[in-house]
């Protein structure tokens, strides 16, 4: 399965270990995650773009939070926080 890191860019700093675990078409956090392990999925992947589920920890978003460009994932600008032009993710595996 693939694992997702943070970046050097992502805004609250690189983190070398794996933040969400892509399985199927649903990401869900690691035991590494920053604010600790779910086992539900929080987001959803359709097509290039990232949504939230209704598993989220903030709710539920039918916009677009993220979006895959090769193996790196940036902000869309529906995010919550805001668009950034810089890949705040990447995929490994």
């Amino acid at each position: 399965m693939s694992k997702i890191y943070r970046t050097v860019s992502h805004v609250d700093g690189y983190n070398g270990m794996p933040q969400y675990e892509i399985k199927g078409t649903k990401i869900y956090r690691t035991v590494s995650h920053v604010d600790g392990y779910n086992g539900m999925p929080q987001y959803e992947i359709k097509g290039d773009k990232i949504y939230r589920t209704v598993s989220h920890v903030d709710g539920y978003n039918g916009m677009p939070q993220y979006q895959i460009k090769g193996s790196k994932i940036y902000r869309t600008v529906s995010h919550v926080d805001g668009y950034n032009g810089m890949p705040q993710f990447e995929i490994k595996g």
